[in-house]
């Protein structure tokens, strides 16, 4: 039962309630350190960072940065761009139409095809891979931006669908009739109505698959190896044998990897948890 106003609390709920809160500090800290270590590091010397890893710099040498840009960072960054924002914008378009024709289209073998959507998910893309690799040869795509945004968009399609149908499912079928009443076709129903009323949870789906897609390290190493094609996660590894120990411009490097996905994340957290509690309750 809920507490009522003036009730004071026991001593049992107090412990809960202060075990409850120091459990939340202390997944904060393991959460927050590494990455305040990274950035602390990356403004010092290398002997700097190993001599006083805590300490703040004796100089904020911000030209780390500029180093780790010119050595090559900037370029697999341009990779995790483009190929993180095609993968994704194709992702989510071909899910929310696969979503929408599960919920709303009178199709036969809808459970089937659903069901058969869903088997996707359960493929790891490891076991995948070598015959992903001669298909990618087959095609000619080797060693392009295409060798790794077809399989992204493959293996990210199944979870995604199932994310947006989720939701798409408790939008009230009247509406879709009501359109087709007016002489709407289907396309004009799905980008007119059911698109707009879910544009929480396509938010959620553009932030996850975009996370996914940005880290991905097996595909990335597999099926490209020219260093204008790398994206981040493989081109670091390039990155770090470069520098040859220079563990300060090494750490501004990986800072500068993450900052774009940590920042599409920040402008779409409140989207991404709206959408996701809205697709649970409403």
């Amino acid at each position: 039962m809920a507490r009522r106003i003036g009730q004071t609390e026991t001593g049992g709920e107090r412990a809960v309630r202060m075990g409850t809160v120091a459990l939340f500090w202390v997944f904060v800290i393991l959460s927050v350190y590494p990455m305040v270590w990274l950035v602390l590091s990356s403004f010092k010397t290398s002997s700097e960072m190993f001599g006083s890893a805590w300490a703040l710099p004796k100089a904020w040498r911000w030209q780390n940065y500029g180093a780790a840009w010119d050595y090559g960072v900037s370029q697999y960054l341009i990779s995790s761009v483009i190929v993180t924002v095609v993968s994704t914008a194709l992702i989510v378009v071909l899910a929310a139409a696969a979503a929408y024709a599960l919920v709303a289209l009178k199709l036969r073998g809808k459970t089937l095809l659903y069901l058969a959507i869903l088997g996707g998910s359960i493929l790891p893309p490891e076991v995948a891979l070598l015959p992903l690799f001669r298909t990618v040869s087959a095609l000619g795509i080797y060693n392009t931006y295409w060798a790794l945004i077809i399989p992204y968009v493959a293996f990210g399609l199944p979870f995604t669908t199932f994310l947006i149908r989720a939701y798409m499912v408790k939008i009230p079928l009247e509406l879709a009739e009501a359109a087709k009443m007016d002489g709407a076709g289907p396309f004009w129903t799905f980008w007119n109505v059911y698109l707009p009323l879910s544009r929480p949870i396509l938010a959620s789906a553009a932030l996850i698959s975009a996370m996914r897609v940005w880290n991905e390290f097996i595909f990335a190493l597999t099926f490209v190896e020219s260093e204008s094609v790398k994206t981040v996660t493989i081109g670091m590894m390039s990155f770090a044998n470069a520098l040859r120990g220079d563990w300060a411009v090494l750490m501004a490097g990986l800072v500068i990897s993450v900052l774009p996905i940590l920042a599409v994340f920040l402008v779409l957290q409140r989207q991404f948890i709206g959408g996701l509690t809205q697709g649970a309750v409403k």
